[in-house]
């Protein structure tokens, strides 16, 4: 048995419990007063579920530019993420090919 500090256990259970309503909210930005704002990624998100191969992460942290799965609604980011899916799609197809010519 770990041995920790209930604050820990509080932390962990309050972001996996509320960890997901700021991405999931439906607003860019959640406005606090005439000046100010808290981005929430949400339209990156968005994306992730409308096209489900790009954004993995939330925005904050730059994999998906990395990685080159970042979507950023544009024309580019589609033309980008279909060159992906069709190259993926090549591979796919490859790795069938190669199974069905060994099976024969």
């Amino acid at each position: 048995m770990i041995f920790s500090h209930p604050l820990v256990a509080i932390y962990n259970l309050h972001s996996l419990a509320l960890g997901a309503v700021v991405g999931h909210v439906g607003f860019d930005k959640i406005e606090a007063g005439d000046e100010g704002g808290l981005d929430t990624h949400a339209y990156a998100h968005y994306l992730h579920h409308k096209y489900f191969e790009v954004n993995y992460a939330d925005g904050l942290i730059p994999f998906d530019k990395r990685f080159g799965t970042w979507h950023d609604g544009t024309k580019d980011g589609d033309e980008a993420m279909n060159a992906r899916w069709q190259k993926k799609l090549q591979r796919e197809n490859a790795r069938k090919e190669a199974q069905e010519g060994n099976k024969a």
